[in-house]
């Protein structure tokens, strides 16, 4: 019989490897140590916690208590990361609890130079120049998408807005209405006494 393993589990297997122990520099992880982050992913209405001690990363699905809490739907805290902690996508992430452990860890994620160091170290210098190259053009991607949504949407809503009447010109509308109704009908009854 085969023994279902967790997302989290997985992943803590692969936090827990001997490569990438190994790959983080000591003390790599100190201004965030002793400390557990809860992410709550809003979208698909899971969360997980970050649990940061001795240098090492464990993940799990639950706890007691935390230090801080971040919510943000899971393509926005993707985002955050491949942007390297870009406004725009910092501004879509609530953060409850300790601000001072928050910024810290938000500091950490956006700083692609540590990130660089640890992946770079697990996986190799030249499959990491790859990855670097296809996540640079996903980013330019995402902006360009970002960009373009934004345009676009804001051409739709002025248009839009330019294309439904005012409530005068409803009004305008219904008289001319009314109006023209009247003049039929005494029209109709002129030609009809006839």
């Amino acid at each position: 019989m085969s023994k279902k393993i967790s997302i989290t589990s997985y992943f803590n297997k692969i936090l827990h490897h001997k490569k990438f122990v190994d790959s983080i520099p000591k003390d790599f992880l100190l201004n965030i140590d002793k400390k557990i982050i809860k992410i709550r992913f809003l979208d698909i209405t899971h969360e997980i916690f970050v649990n940061i001690d001795c240098n090492t990363i464990t993940l799990s699905e639950s706890s007691d208590n935390y230090d801080v809490e971040i919510s943000a739907t899971l393509i926005d805290f993707i985002l955050f990361i491949i942007t390297k902690g870009s406004d725009k996508f910092a501004s879509k992430i609530k953060i409850n609890g300790d601000i001072e452990t928050a910024n810290k860890f938000n500091s950490f994620i956006s700083d692609s130079d540590k990130l660089r160091e640890i992946i770079s170290n697990i996986v190799g210098e030249r499959i990491f120049i790859r990855i670097e190259s296809i996540l640079n053009n996903t980013q330019s991607i995402v902006d360009d998408l970002v960009k373009n949504l934004e345009y676009d949407l804001k051409d739709l809503l002025i248009y839009d807005l330019d294309i439904l009447p005012s409530k005068k010109e409803i009004d305008k509308y219904i008289n001319d209405v009314d109006d023209l109704k009247s003049r039929t009908e005494k029209l109709f009854q002129k030609y009809s006494n006839d």
